[in-house]
């Protein structure tokens, strides 16, 4: 059996690269960086996206909230409610009598220091990458996933 692989770094000019292949071999450096960083605390990221997700709702989210949140990645919507059902084993949620989930004190403490890893995560990925120089990558991904939304159309 033959294995073929893809140099991280191929001498072909940047504007002649194919940008999926850039952008996916970017997705996967980036998620494993990420879920590194949060499994040194014992978090996973459908756990952190859940987290953020209910701190930002006024009132916390219900189940069937959760379950209807996009999930990326091609997870799936099972994953977040998975995610909040260990948050809750874990002490980190609470369930009101409304069935809403909202963190408890331990799970604001977890949010913030989960927040200083993903802060740092964003520090490494940047590195010396400007802020202007991230936000024009991130628009012209953006520009490229629409363009072909309304090509589909």
């Amino acid at each position: 059996m033959t294995t073929v692989s893809t140099p991280q770094h191929s001498t072909t000019t940047p504007g002649r690269r194919p940008i999926a292949l850039v952008a996916w071999g970017a997705t996967e450096a980036i998620l494993r960086h990420s879920q590194a960083a949060l499994a040194r605390i014992d978090m996973t990221q459908p756990q952190w996206w859940a987290l953020n997700n209910i701190v930002r709702a006024e009132h916390g989210l219900t189940r069937e909230e959760i379950r209807a949140l996009a999930v990326p990645y091609g997870m799936g919507t099972q994953v977040m409610v998975h995610a909040a059902d260990a948050l809750v084993h874990r002490g980190w949620l609470g369930i009101g009598t409304d069935g809403r989930l909202t963190l408890t004190e331990q799970g604001r403490e977890g949010l913030a220091t989960a927040k200083e890893h993903m802060d740092r995560v964003r520090a490494e990925l940047l590195g010396d990458i400007t802020e202007e120089e991230y936000a024009t990558a991130v628009s012209v991904l953006q520009r490229v996933t629409d363009n072909l939304a309304q090509g589909l159309l």
